[in-house]
């Protein structure tokens, strides 16, 4: 049964959503509205409805991605609030926001999920993390999980480790690019050109992780098949073993973790209820 999509921004992420659909074999009618004109452009080639409104796409698609600004969906949801229906679904892919907050932006009018992504969904390659309202019907969960299955790796996860995993998941392209400068810095020095060094170096973390998704060997087995004895490899692996390689990205991650807990606090109001009460006991 064809499903109905729509989505309210299409920028970076909610157009390579809306393209990675169309992309696919999935038996869906697509929808989108943003307020860019010309960001519809190659949607609108590629098979995707362009609407004049938010509320209209509301009323039209069953899945509705919102893909704005996390500062703008709680006001849009509210605007759009009266043209959900019953069956209609809510997915967020903005920042921050929680079930909590995306429940009270729709009036109760219908189902939310919460949805994070990671960047590399721009390629077709991400990983999603969803967390489901316990009003999203079995159906509809399977679709939602299907359709983002077309754009990478999506698991279901509760909203209390979202946190842990955009600190591994949603920062890690971030960790993956400063490893791969630092090998391309490291050609470049030993006089290869930059371009060519930049090539390769994508070619082999792409290799390498596909070899890791292969297979059930564990990852330090691999390493360690690469390290002849007495050899160039296991000179370098000595290298990265002093200097506390695996350490640094378990303390990157875990830094990453502490702040976005502190993040998620400020952003559900533990801040002005510190004051608050603070203000109490100073009476």
């Amino acid at each position: 049964m064809s499903m109905s999509i729509g989505c309210v921004g299409c920028g970076s992420m909610g157009g390579a959503i809306l393209a990675g659909l169309a992309a696919s074999s999935l038996d869906c009618t697509l929808y989108g509205h943003t307020r860019t004109a010309a960001r519809m452009a190659p949607l609108e080639a590629a098979g995707v409805t362009r609407l004049d409104s938010a509320g209209e796409l509301a009323r039209k698609a069953r899945y509705v991605v919102m893909a704005v600004k996390p500062y703008q969906i709680e006001a849009l949801l509210a605007g759009m609030a009266p043209d959900f229906g019953p069956d209609t679904v809510v997915i967020s892919v903005a920042a921050g926001i929680s079930i909590a907050r995306l429940q009270a932006a729709v009036g109760g009018r219908c189902p939310v999920v919460r949805c994070m992504p990671n960047t590399p969904a721009l390629v077709g390659k991400g990983v999603f993390a969803l967390c489901f309202d316990d009003k999203v019907p079995a159906a509809g969960k399977e679709d939602i999980l299907r359709f983002f299955s077309q754009l990478g790796v999506c698991l279901e996860l509760p909203e209390s480790r979202f946190t842990a995993f955009s600190a591994l998941i949603g920062a890690g392209p971030a960790y993956v690019f400063g490893m791969m400068q630092g090998l391309v810095q490291a050609g470049v020095t030993l006089g290869l050109g930059r371009k060519e060094c930049r090539d390769m170096v994508a070619a082999l973390f792409e290799g390498s992780a596909v070899m890791a998704a292969r297979s059930d060997t564990p990852l330090m087995e691999l390493r360690d098949q690469v390290c002849s004895p007495g050899g160039l490899t296991i000179a370098g692996v000595n290298v990265l073993d002093r200097a506390g390689l695996s350490g640094l990205l378990v303390d990157a991650v875990l830094a990453a973790d502490q702040r976005g807990v502190l993040d998620d606090w400020y952003r559900e109001g533990g801040f002005i209820a510190a004051l608050e009460r603070l203000a109490v006991t100073c009476r």
